[in-house]
């Protein structure tokens, strides 16, 4: 990419701040209806996918629907893995264009490098990318199934700042909604800021890069 050591970096998370369940969902996750829609006991999916096999999916060391297809014979036969990933998909795919501007005004404005900054498997990303539009606004992205690690850990930003190509934490803008993340990328030096809505967002972004070490938001 362009020479990011002399360019403004701006990193956000991605589900959250760009990326929302469909409108139906309400403030619920793209799960919510799926004993509804799909005669799934949301527990049995949390029992026996999610806490047993999610912690490695995410870091990319295990295939999301090779394992989904193993397991949906002992969640509901009727259902395949790949239909469960299809439907999680789908539904997981609202793309809030109001904070997509805001983002990419400021890259417009900064000539900066945007980039997404996020937990996802490899399936779920390339989706987001080609399917949601994630890839016409940023310049790059950064997930944990690629690098090995989630933003919980102090590994995904020191791998992030390698493939960026700085060795200045400090000089990359982070903005998340998840205070622990942020709270760890703070850790690893970066400028670290939490989400918490368009409105913050735009301040965050209007003073970026000029008086970034001076915010207070999630800092």
């Amino acid at each position: 990419m362009r020479g990011r050591n002399m360019l403004p970096v701006l990193a956000v998370d991605v589900d959250g701040v760009v990326v929302h369940p469909l409108e139906r969902f309400g403030d619920h996750s793209w799960n919510h209806f799926v004993a509804e829609d799909l005669d799934i006991d949301p527990q049995d999916l949390g029992q026996l996918f999610f806490r047993t096999y999610w912690p490695e999916i995410i870091i990319g060391a295990r295939d999301l629907r090779e394992t989904m297809n193993q397991l949906m014979p002992q969640i509901n036969p009727a259902i395949s893995g790949d239909q469960l990933v299809d439907y999680w998909f789908a539904n997981d795919a609202r793309l809030d264009r109001a904070v997509a501007d805001e983002l990419l005004a400021w890259k417009q404005r900064t000539g900066g490098v945007l980039v997404a900054a996020t937990n996802q498997e490899r399936h779920r990303m390339a989706y987001l990318i080609e399917k949601v539009g994630l890839g016409e606004i940023f310049d790059d992205v950064i997930f944990s199934g690629e690098v090995g690690a989630t933003k919980s850990d102090l590994a995904f930003f020191a791998r992030a700042l390698t493939r960026l190509g700085t060795d200045t934490p400090e000089s990359v803008m982070f903005i998340d909604d998840d205070p622990g993340n942020v709270a760890t990328a703070t850790s690893a030096g970066w400028s670290a800021y939490l989400f918490t809505g368009i409105d913050g967002l735009r301040l965050l972004l209007a003073q970026y890069p000029a008086a970034a070490r001076d915010l207070t938001a999630g800092s």
